[in-house]
This record gives C-alpha cells, structure tokens and sequence, in this order.
C-alpha cells in the first residue's frame, strides 16, 4: 500500500493580505525527497502550486491562495534535523510587516559562507521563509515585508 494521498496535518493560523484571519490545518507531504522526514509548511508555501489546502473546524475544506498570504503561524517545530543544524546560520531579525505586524525572531540560513549575510538571505529567491519567535514559527510572505532591521 502506497501513501501518495495521506498528508500530515498540523495546525495553523494564516493572515491574508487585507488582514482576514483562517484557523486550520495544513495539510504537508508525509516525506520529502531531498531529506528524512515530513515537510515543513515553508517548503508547502514554497513549492510552485498556486493554492494549498487548509481544513476548517466542521470538517470543511478552503483553498488557499500563496499569493494572498501575508503570514502563516504554527507553534511546533519539526525535530531537528542534526545535519541542516550544523550547516546553518542564525539570523536574529525584527520584520516589519505591511499591515503595521512587527515580528522578532530567528532566521536560519543554509547559504555558502560567501553569501551568508542578512541581506543575502532576505534576497533569497523563495517567495516565504520562516522566523522563529517566542510564540512558535511564522512563514512569512517576502512580498508583504516592508523593512527588516538585523538585530545581531
């Protein structure tokens, strides 16, 4: 038996654009191919599909449009993966969001030493990337950022 249609769920708080609230689940692929274990919900926001799917208390089903989404917050961490952690860096960050969120936290970055600057992961080609707070993890929108102070 196969495991192509079962997903991993977590649960989620996305803010759209115009500042629409949806409290959920996402719904992540159980393995990804490029190391051990489930996706995260930045790699969902980042793969190339337009929509994801996000299920609503009563067993009812939205599709999300990536485009919209402002920010995504979920409060657990995947475990840690040993290899990724040692190659990473950690970017302490305040971003501020158009929208008037201020956000503080942590951004790993997995760029070569030569282009390991806060500047350099902000300009990184993916459309979210996550910050790790007090309150949990948040996906955020490179599109709906308006300034980011480096805090280190």
């Amino acid at each position: 038996m196969t495991d192509w249609a079962s997903t991993c769920r977590i649960a989620a708080r996305v803010t759209l654009a115009e500042g629409l609230v949806i409290q959920g689940e996402v719904h992540l692929q159980p393995r990804v191919a490029w190391r051990d274990g489930p996706e995260t919900p930045v790699e969902m926001l980042n793969r190339p599909d337009a929509f994801f799917p996000m299920a609503l208390p009563h067993a009812e089903i939205v599709f999300v449009a990536k485009e919209q989404v402002a920010a995504l917050f979920y409060g657990e961490a995947a475990p840690d993966d040993p290899e990724r952690a040692t190659v990473a860096r950690m970017i302490p960050l305040e971003v501020m969001m158009v929208g008037g969120i201020e956000l503080r936290g942590i951004a790993a970055s997995e760029l070569p030493p030569t282009r390991a600057r806060a500047l350099d992961f902000l300009n990184a080609p993916e459309r979210f990337f996550a910050l790790h707070t007090d309150d949990g993890i948040v996906c955020l929108n490179r599109r709906f950022v308006r300034a980011v102070r480096p805090l280190a």
